[in-house]
């Protein structure tokens, strides 16, 4: 019998969700709050005067120098266990360089997890030269990989704008594996004896160096954008230390090239239908190569995700009323299935998402706030679903004072 025990102690970039124990852990999916509201669309900016940071091609529409923050909170319910969790999903920096131009740059966690596992053998017993033994595994692991990212987009004219990224990954993991052997014996009343044999721990260090690229473009057709996106990661250096007997001994250093590891696609569609209200849809693709499983966590490989997400807002602009200048609201549907191509296990996620968000001071900063009520379906050590509730607070403060000229 196998049973999951998760320890949370963390309170910065923490997952302990099914997707933390495979691959690398699981994506930081947040990285805009005004359209995780809109479905967890990517492609495009939901505000009419600023671009969204994740959504390069529309970063242009930026006209003050701007700080965005981006925190996620969430509430995980495992079968009986509920997790709290809390985590910084982007920090950026954009700068107005001349009309329609902007140059951007953040940071943000991509791949984060942290579990503890303990596999419990006792009850099953085996026969080797005559004496029979019984074993307790116990796992555990901590750490991923973050970006820094360096953005520029622009407007090229009327009908179309484009953003190119390069990002540089970076990031270390701690992983401990440790195995308990147990003697089994019978005594003169026929019970049996459980007394402790040995002990084997390897412990082992990853580190990960790489680089990515990425470009997005948008077509205005009259009150619809036509947008796309391709990110691909790659080349990506992982190097890998182990300790055995609690590193007393120390193997020889793993280092994998990869060339790539994994490209994503992002296709979507936005109808401004009135002036204040619009809605949006969006399909995407992310597609990992296959890796040894070695590097990975418990030797799964990463999930392939197919997401489609639609959402709608509703803008009330130029409201004139004191510091505010707009507020607007927005609500989504979103449908994910992951599939791990080396088990074959599905995970299908979906939930709806509701949020809102005011600019003020001359529509230089704002706030918004995002709900995303979810559940993820699966079979995995017994357990067969997660629900989960993600509260996302994004904050930008622009400066009026380097405002770029119309």
């Amino acid at each position: 019998m196998k049973i999951l025990i998760f320890i949370f102690f963390s309170f910065i970039f923490s997952q302990n969700s099914i997707l933390s124990i495979n691959g690398f852990g699981e994506s930081n999916n947040y990285q805009n709050s005004t359209s995780s509201a809109t479905g967890q669309i990517e492609l495009f900016s939901i505000s009419s005067n600023s671009g969204n940071p994740s959504a390069i091609a529309t970063i242009w529409k930026n006209r003050f120098t701007s700080i965005n923050v981006t925190s996620q909170f969430q509430s995980l319910h495992i079968s009986q266990l509920n997790i709290f969790t809390n985590g910084i999903e982007l920090l950026s920096i954009s700068f107005p360089i001349s009309d329609y131009k902007v140059l951007q740059f953040s940071i943000n966690p991509q791949y984060w997890s942290q579990y503890s596992i303990n596999e419990n053998n006792q009850n099953e017993v085996f026969e080797f030269n005559g004496i029979n033994y019984s074993y307790n595994s116990h796992y555990y692991g901590r750490g991923g990989f973050s970006s820094f990212g360096l953005t520029w987009s622009q407007k090229i004219n009327d009908k179309f704008s484009i953003g190119v990224g390069l990002d540089n990954y970076f990031g270390n993991k701690f992983q401990s594996d440790s195995t308990f052997l147990y003697n089994i014996s019978m005594n003169a009343e026929g019970e049996d004896i459980i007394s402790p044999n040995s002990l084997s721990i390897t412990n082992s260090t990853h580190h990960y160096q790489g680089y990515g690229l990425k470009f997005a473009g948008i077509f205005y057709i009259k009150n619809l954008e036509l947008g796309f996106s391709l990110k691909q990661v790659g080349p990506f250096i992982i190097s890998k230390n182990k300790y055995y007997s609690v590193g007393l001994i120390q193997s020889e250093e793993i280092i994998e090239n990869i060339e790539l590891l994994y490209r994503q696609f992002n296709f979507g569609l936005k109808s401004k239908i009135t002036k204040n209200f619009g809605i949006l849809t969006e399909l995407k693709t992310k597609d990992w190569q296959n890796l040894n499983p070695n590097l990975l966590i418990l030797h799964s490989q990463n999930y392939n995700e197919k997401r489609f997400s639609l959402g709608s807002y509703y803008d009330f602009l130029n409201i004139g009323r004191g510091y505010f200048d707009s507020v607007s609201f927005r609500s989504g549907l979103f449908y994910k299935v992951f599939e791990n191509f080396d088990t074959t296990l599905l995970i299908k996620d979906y939930g709806v998402t509701i949020g809102s968000g005011f600019r003020y001071n001359n529509n230089a900063n704002s706030i918004n706030l995002s709900i995303i009520f979810g559940n993820r379906n699966y079979n995995v050590y017994g357990i067969q679903s997660e629900e989960y509730i993600d509260f996302i607070l994004g904050i930008e403060v622009g400066e009026n004072g380097l405002k770029k000229n119309n």
